[in-house]
């Protein structure tokens, strides 16, 4: 719907998928290999496809052309993952080449499924307690066990047939059957991961251990449901973009491998907002291909999981996004080939989303990439976890560990560039970076600037962190035309009831509108603050300008009168000796060394903090100040306009005819809309938050 007014969207428990069924399933299954993601009789095709895709061709000639692997990096996980899809190669090259290019490939496969079956552990990293890390090793092992079990010996095919027994399948029934583990209640990308290999790994191995593949296969399903149901309504993912690339690459994996072993999904494929998650990736990047990089996300991240998508569910756009995907996806292309595709143009998309499933929302006045369109994106994200009435906390397993103290915080790009911008993650390494507290608000990860509310665009009230775990819910918005808007509850995040501290952002043309409402009641010093890397040119009172080559930024405080901006730099990086060398996620383990906060400096090239550096731009209001407007100029050439300002409740109140039916909501009685102004609002006649038209002068902003 382009327009909607809830407080807050809510998430029923579902039933929970047939696991008899899935077991039925495996308890009946008998097919020659290969069988997982396709059978004997796709090879021919496969085979065709792979000869006929230049890029994957390059791949294979410059594997082949190494006389050893490239040296592996340091750090573990980079490790981990080039020796997992360097053996997903070389088996998918032995698998489809012919005569003298499949025999190295085919030796190349050997070596590397011998080296993981004789390695004591597929556990690289102690400190992770999930299958997150076997779960690469498990699914390029099984994948080249089972697409290369013919050419296998039999003392090959014991060899990994046991090495998947003792590394995934035994250890993933004891971490099912243990109730103190939270992973498998999760719904993140570790729980999401971590049954995926285990579902793959026991298929791949199904009719060597029966009983247990059977087993494990079932609990895989159930618990993968509980994370599954997190895109509900409508696909977006709660960690952002770089996991959700990880996520989904191995929930398609894990369906694929369902329905070509089992032939169904049980149900997974149709989980709400799961077959429309591709609408995350598309609305949450900006016009120069920065996404909104929130929690422990990054900038760039990887699309090429919309290639299983788009042949699954023949959805044209995630063909469109993943266009050009090279990487870890690459072979599978060959092995999924339906993906038509077509731009968020062609298909008449709208340049507004608002995801329920996340609390986000996604504006943008053009869809072009093209300076010359002048692109202006916003995208404003509500709190962490959902509402769940009855509730008044979030549970342990509810916790997103990526998460950060973010609530209200936005990005804002324009003029082929990003403005106001998101720091992203910190160290993994730094000490407790994972440690949220038993109340999911004490842990040392929020003694982080990175992880707190202080370094984000957002507010800070009476100097105390907002409380990371609670529902900050999108309460209306609207999508239509060239004007979209948002309103968000902030109240929960700051220890408030309902309604007392909301955040409203709006983008009008190419205009962008931030406006806070704080209840009188609500005591303490207001800190407004947004980040960026722009070099300041003019900073007077209320208005400031900033440029980054010949490009401008403006921004203007519309309300309070004698609001004034400041401009500083964050906090200097702090550092940390490592409290437990065993409890390293990048380093190699033992490396003891001081570890730093990174800089205040945005990522650039793919290099955590490595560019320019990032300055606070803060307004000090006093306690009891009712609102605060600020106007954000991203394409600003030269003159400034200054719009009267409209209460959110006039936000709200605003609908289109066809709901003129429905009851407005009634103004609040704490002194910031009058009852007498519901005259007013019945009198507006435009869909856009503030009521007179633009003036001559700012109409080239609009």
């Amino acid at each position: 719907m382009p327009f909607d007014n809830a407080r807050s969207l809510v998430i029923e428990a579902a039933d929970g998928p047939d696991c008899a069924a899935v077991e039925g399933a495996a308890a009946r299954f008998d097919a020659p290999h290969p069988y997982l993601l396709f059978g004997p009789t796709a090879l021919p095709e496969i085979r065709r496809r792979a000869a006929a895709n230049p890029k994957l061709q390059a791949r294979f000639a410059k594997l082949l052309s190494e006389a050893s692997p490239p040296p592996l990096p340091q750090e573990p996980r980079a490790a981990l993952k080039r020796r997992a899809r360097r053996l997903i190669n070389t088996a998918f090259l032995a698998l489809t080449a012919e005569g003298s290019i499949a025999i190295p490939a085919l030796a190349a496969t050997r070596r590397g499924l011998a080296e993981f079956a004789a390695a004591p552990s597929w556990k690289e990293r102690p400190v992770i307690r999930s299958f997150l890390d076997c779960a690469e090793i498990a699914v390029a092992v099984a994948l080249a066990y089972d697409w290369l079990h013919d050419e296998l010996t039999a003392g090959e095919r014991r060899g990994t047939e046991d090495a998947i027994r003792r590394n995934v399948l035994e250890p993933a029934l004891a971490a099912y059957q243990d109730r103190s583990l939270l992973w498998p209640r999760r719904r993140d990308n570790c729980a999401l991961v971590s049954n995926s290999g285990i579902l793959v790994a026991a298929l791949s191995v199904l009719p060597r251990y029966r009983l247990l593949s059977t087993d494990l296969a079932g609990r895989s399903v159930a618990s993968a449901w509980n994370v599954f149901s997190g895109m509900a309504p409508d696909g977006a993912w709660r960690e952002g973009l770089s996991y959700w690339s990880l996520a989904m690459r191995h929930a398609g994996l894990m369906i694929a491998a369902l329905e070509s072993t089992l032939g169904d999904s049980f149900g997974l494929a149709e989980r709400p907002g799961f077959a429309q998650t591709g609408d995350f990736a598309l609305h949450a990047e900006g016009p120069f291909g920065a996404a909104f990089n929130f929690g422990d996300s990054n900038q760039r991240y990887d699309a090429s999981p919309l290639v299983w998508l788009a042949h699954r569910f023949a959805r044209r756009i995630d063909g469109w996004l993943a266009t050009g995907g090279d990487g870890w996806s690459l072979p599978f292309t060959a092995i999924w080939p339906n993906r038509e595709r077509a731009s968020p143009m062609t298909l008449g998309l709208s340049t507004g989303k608002v995801f329920r499933s996340a609390d986000l929302a996604c504006f943008r006045n053009t869809w072009s990439c093209d300076p010359a369109a002048r692109p202006v994106y916003l995208a404003i994200k509500g709190g962490n976890v959902p509402t769940r009435p009855g509730h008044s906390a979030a549970a342990p397993e509810d916790i997103i560990l990526h998460s950060q103290a973010d609530a209200g915080t936005f990005v804002v790009d324009g003029a082929r560039r990003r403005w106001v911008l998101d720091l992203g993650p910190d160290d993994y390494d730094l000490p407790g970076y994972f440690e949220h507290g038993t109340d999911g608000r004490s842990g040392r990860r929020w003694q982080y600037y990175r992880s707190q509310a202080a370094g984000h665009n957002t507010l800070l009230i009476g100097g105390c962190d907002q409380i990371p775990n609670a529902p900050a819910t999108i309460v209306g918005s609207s999508v239509e035309g060239e004007t979209k808007w948002a309103v968000l509850d902030l109240s929960a995040a700051y220890a408030q009831p309902h309604g007392l501290i909301r955040r409203g952002a709006a983008l009008l043309g190419r205009q962008v509108i931030i406006q806070d409402e704080i209840d009188p009641a609500v005591c303490g010093e207001i800190v407004w603050t947004v980040h960026t890397a722009a070099e300041p040119v003019a900073l007077a009172g209320s208005f400031a300008r900033f440029r980054d080559g010949d490009d401008n930024f403006a921004a203007r405080i519309l309300e309070p009168a004698g609001a004034r901006f400041e401009l500083s730099p964050p906090p200097p990086p702090r550092s940390f000796a490592p409290a437990d060398l065993r409890r390293l996620h990048g380093r190699p383990l033992g490396d003891a060394g001081a570890v730093s906060e990174l800089a205040r400096r945005v990522d650039d090239a793919g290099e955590h903090a490595v560019g320019a550096a990032i300055r606070r731009l803060q307004i000090v209001l006093p306690p009891g100040t009712p609102r605060l407007t600020v106007l954000l100029l991203p394409d600003c050439d030269g003159s400034e306009l200054a719009l009267p300002v409209a209460p959110l409740d006039h936000w709200l109140a605003r609908r289109p005819v066809r709901l003129t039916g429905v009851p407005r909501r009634g103004c609040r009685a704490r002194g910031l809309i009058a009852a007498g102004n519901a005259a007013a609002v019945r009198s507006m006649k435009s869909t856009v938050p503030y009521h007179r038209s633009i003036s001559a002068a700012g109409r080239e902003h609009a």
